[in-house]
């Protein structure tokens, strides 16, 4: 069964992940939104995007109608990536561009590196793989604290303890500022993001598999990124000298719901990149194999 929202398709038949689509010709690009949002945290940028491509997005564990696996103690990245295998799954079952903001930018690395999931390219804005600067003890020391005090925020019962981490990101009062069904939402997902802090905290990447990595990179982030988020996608750029890097005026963490244009235009010159050198190297494989057959003896 399926529902139709405008020019978005939502498939209810399979609970057990979000999963939402446009389009149904064109290259497979899957989209993964990070904490505190769901599926349609996308289509601000979808809108700004040409056609010809097959857009679906999927909400993290315990966000949207994503169901909630992981428990305090068993939260590792292996549940997150069960959703985006299964939102491959429903997508093409091939390679698909990933793209990932924030926590989904985290878990859009993992899946590349996991060698499980097959990904074409990726592509990251402001992603939060935090584990990359902990040998920044000044800037991870802020980000443990943070989490820690978030955490115990949650314990007292504090009803807006969502706020110490969309203020960390995005400047104190942004929660407050948020309209009620908004942070209403952030209220009610607060736990799944301490869970998400818990398996952000435990992600420390192999430096040389980052570096290995034979795909299209994008790397995005607002001018106005935190410290930590310049630290951590400046090790991104180090570990991946061919990424395109792109930095986007005036915005925060938030882009995607900022500036979706801007953030929509550098995604889709990655798109077109990325499938030009996968056209690229089908060609020069195939002439490869035309020039094996040819020399073999008769």
């Amino acid at each position: 069964m399926t529902r139709s929202d405008g020019d978005m398709t939502h498939h209810l038949d399979e609970p057990r992940i979000a999963f939402a689509s446009l389009g149904d010709s064109g290259p497979p690009v899957l989209f993964l939104p990070g904490s505190y949002s769901t599926e349609r945290a996308w289509r601000r940028v979808w809108a700004h995007l040409p056609g010809g491509w097959r857009l679906a997005a999927t909400s993290l564990c315990g966000c949207g109608a994503t169901v909630e696996t992981r428990s305090p103690g068993d939260s590792s990245m292996d549940h997150e990536l069960a959703v985006v295998a299964e939102a491959v799954r429903r997508l093409s079952g091939g390679p698909v561009h990933l793209v990932g903001h924030s926590f989904g930018g985290m878990v859009a690395l993992a899946a590349a590196l996991s060698e499980r999931i097959p990904v074409a390219s990726l592509a990251l804005f402001e992603a939060n793989p935090v584990g990359l600067i902990a040998g920044n003890a000044a800037l991870y020391d802020e980000v443990r604290a943070l989490a820690t005090a978030f955490s115990e925020a949650l314990d007292r019962g504090e009803p807006d303890a969502a706020a110490y981490i969309i203020d960390w990101w995005s400047g104190a009062g942004t929660f407050a500022a948020m309209p009620e069904e908004v942070q209403e939402f952030c209220r009610t997902v607060a736990p799944a993001n301490r869970l998400d802090w818990e398996i952000g905290l435990g992600f420390h990447p192999d430096h040389a598999a980052i570096s290995a990595l034979g795909i299209p990179v994008l790397l995005v982030r607002g001018e106005r990124a935190v410290p930590a988020m310049v630290a951590m996608t400046d090790v991104l750029s180090a570990l991946l000298p061919s990424a395109q890097c792109a930095v986007v005026a005036d915005a925060g963490h938030f882009l995607i719901s900022t500036h979706p244009a801007a953030c929509a235009g550098l995604l889709t010159d990655h798109l077109e990149h990325a499938e030009g050198a996968a056209q690229s190297r089908t060609r020069v494989q195939g002439e490869s194999h035309r020039v094996r057959r040819l020399k073999r003896p008769s």
